[in-house]
């Protein structure tokens, strides 16, 4: 492995495992002309077998002999690697993507940790996965007539955040169940900042100390002085329905707590369905739904129970509901009903707003 580095546009490459005379004889031909002039040496590229290490080492110090001795034990450990293992390696990389060395050091030496499938790269795979294994505990089975007619990709997307797996091109990697999960809260998005020239990867919800680390690296006194050059979600659909206007990096981490919560309360399909509905133009609106998302309410589309609850909330109990059943159309009334609230039909579900009805087309054209 090897890696690349730049001066004042001129690069030049070192090659792993190096002694502290090596670096230096490398940082002296890249900065030759220099010596008078304040300089940034720059770790610009790696060339290995790992494709998505570089955001993991990039700020490392070839002139610290720490970071360097980290750089040449992370060689050696990759070199010893079989090639599954080096696949492992680098979905576990993505799984707990942090942009810190020590962070890979110390994946790189717990692969036992983390578990890879293969065969499953896309919500459709795992669907079909869970099913036909019964994975998920036993909590439900489905018979063989009604495979056919199952919707994998859906059940996948329903269940990926539950397992906290993320796909690679060579399968989707997690981390085992039998091994504790690492303390620090899971990360519910990414920032790409930049300042200075200065690039750096900020995962969220993120700790002062965390934020501290970034400000360090960047080189800046705020935070508000980076640029947020991409915004990504660890629920990938939430990246089409969460505009990036207006985003800052302090409103990002209330989001990033708000989404935990959300997962946490398995209220994510809600939300994603009130963002359709409600279409925010600016981030700081989609981060307000996430604040009010006790607002909301997704609803089963059985349009007769719908009917049957909406009595149920006039003061029906079960004994009248079911007298007056033969004689009462409870489908018209839920969809009647259904109109009244607002109810929207979305991807992810039908929503309805508590404080007051969605505007917009009526509830029978919304479901056309």
């Amino acid at each position: 492995m090897f890696l690349y580095l730049e001066c004042r546009n001129y690069g030049i490459t070192l090659d792993l495992p190096a002694t502290s005379n090596d670096a230096a004889s490398t940082i002296l031909d890249l900065t030759a002309g220099f010596e008078n002039e304040p300089v940034q040496i720059k770790i610009s590229g790696v060339n290995g077998p790992i494709p998505n290490l570089y955001p993991y080492i990039q700020h490392a110090d070839l002139e610290h002999e720490a970071d360097l001795q980290k750089l040449n034990a992370l060689d050696e450990r990759i070199s010893s690697m079989t090639p599954e293992e080096q696949r492992l390696f680098s979905g576990a990389l993505e799984l707990e993507y942090t942009g810190d060395l020590d962070d890979a050091v110390r994946i790189a030496g717990s692969l036992e940790r983390y578990e890879i499938f293969p065969k499953i790269k896309t919500d459709a795979d795992l669907g079909r996965f869970l099913v036909d294994t019964a994975f998920m505990t036993g909590k439900f089975s489905f018979p063989e007539e009604a495979k056919p007619y199952l919707d994998y990709a859906k059940i996948g997307a329903e269940q990926r955040d539950t397992l906290d797996g993320v796909y690679t091109p060579h399968g989707m990697v997690r981390r085992r169940e039998e091994v504790p999960v690492q303390a620090e809260t899971p990360r519910a998005m990414l920032l790409a900042l930049t300042a200075s020239g200065q690039s750096y990867p900020l995962a969220l919800p993120a700790s002062e100390k965390q934020l501290d680390h970034a400000k360090r690296t960047l080189g800046i006194e705020d935070l508000s002085q980076a640029a947020i050059s991409n915004v990504e979600y660890v629920a990938p659909y939430l990246n089409r329905l969460i505009p990036t206007d207006c985003v800052s990096v302090e409103n990002a981490n209330e989001m990033a707590h708000c989404l935990q919560r959300i997962k946490t309360d398995g209220e994510m399909l809600k939300y994603c369905a009130t963002l359709e509905v409600e279409e925010p133009s600016t981030f700081t609106e989609a981060l307000d739904m996430a604040i009010d998302i006790d607002d909301y309410e997704l609803i089963s589309d059985n349009e007769r129970e719908y009917g049957r609850e909406a009595l149920s909330r006039l003061g029906a109990d079960d004994e009248l509901l079911d007298t007056i059943d033969g004689y009462t159309d409870f489908d018209q009334l839920g969809r009647d009903t259904m109109e009244e609230n607002g109810v929207r039909q979305t991807g992810y579900g039908l929503v309805r707003r508590l404080s007051k009805p969605f505007p917009g087309p009526k509830f029978g054209q919304t479901m056309m």
